[in-house]
């Protein structure tokens, strides 16, 4: 099963990673997870649940969706599905200072722009497969061209110079580092900042600016990425799960797991294939 920190190869002649995934099994969750590149999502044909940034979304056919770097995400196929997923490498927008709002499911672009965007997809996902010698090249003026309508289009202004930005990184990314070696303690918001020097209302307000998520969101999705590795791999009961990955208890441990993954543990003991 992969773990909720994953780590993606970009390919550097088509600057980007590609795949298609096509679901027949409406049961199978893949667990919640991040990384630090970019995703596009798109439903060429069914459906797919997606659970990101504390809510969930239905993508139908031809919806497309973008996750920045390091929002956690989970998804479901909800019925029979065609799926194509683009990723990109972090710094793809880092010269344009943007990040990028697009979520057909809920946004009404123009029509014009949205019928170029699934156009443009489709030809990159079709030079990708191309076994021409240098069919990587067009792959990206393809890419490059759709980094275009993205941003121009669904693009929004980064408020904060880009050495300021990455100051913010190197400080946040030690506190994720903090909390992932010890998120089985159940540590709190004042506890990580007071050991990581900061106070709690700044730590609350960068994290949640650089993560997109709560301090508290952030620590239970770790908490239950473990819970879930337990449940596939041991035959552990829920208290002992529960104690071992943070909760302060089972009660805590099935509400947090039936908000998420949309099914109780037992339920998903017994039914969902994972990877």
């Amino acid at each position: 099963m992969k773990k909720i920190y994953e780590h993606i190869e970009i390919d550097r002649k088509k600057l980007i990673n590609l795949f298609v995934f096509e679901a027949s099994d409406t049961e199978r969750v893949i667990p919640m997870h991040f990384h630090s590149n970019m995703e596009l999502i798109y439903c060429i044909s069914g459906s797919l649940r997606v659970w990101h940034e504390g809510k969930v979304t239905t993508l139908r056919n031809q919806d497309v969706m973008f996750i920045n770097s390091n929002i956690p995400h989970s998804t479901q196929s909800l019925t029979e599905n065609r799926v194509l997923v683009l990723q990109f490498p972090e710094s793809f927008f880092a010269n344009e200072q943007v990040m990028i709002q697009l979520n057909t499911a809920e946004q009404h672009p123009e029509e014009a722009v949205l019928a170029h965007l699934r156009a443009l997809l489709m030809e990159i996902y079709h030079l990708h497969l191309s076994t021409g010698m240098y069919d990587y090249i067009l792959t990206q003026s393809r890419v490059l061209e759709l980094k275009y309508e993205l941003v121009e289009h669904f693009g929004r202004a980064s408020q904060v110079s880009s050495a300021v930005n990455t100051v913010k990184q190197q400080r946040i990314q030690t506190i994720l580092d903090f909390i992932k070696a010890h998120y089985t303690e159940n540590i709190s918001l004042a506890e990580t900042a007071h050991i990581c020097g900061y106070s709690g209302a700044y730590l609350s307000r960068m994290f949640h600016e650089y993560t997109g998520q709560t301090f508290t969101e952030y620590k239970q999705i770790l908490c239950l990425e473990k819970a879930i590795e337990l449940l596939d791999t041991t035959d552990k009961s829920l208290t002992e799960i529960s104690y071992e990955t943070g909760f302060p208890n089972v009660k805590s441990f099935r509400k947090a797991f039936k908000e998420v993954m949309g099914k109780t543990p037992y339920e998903y003991k017994k039914s969902t294939v994972m990877y």
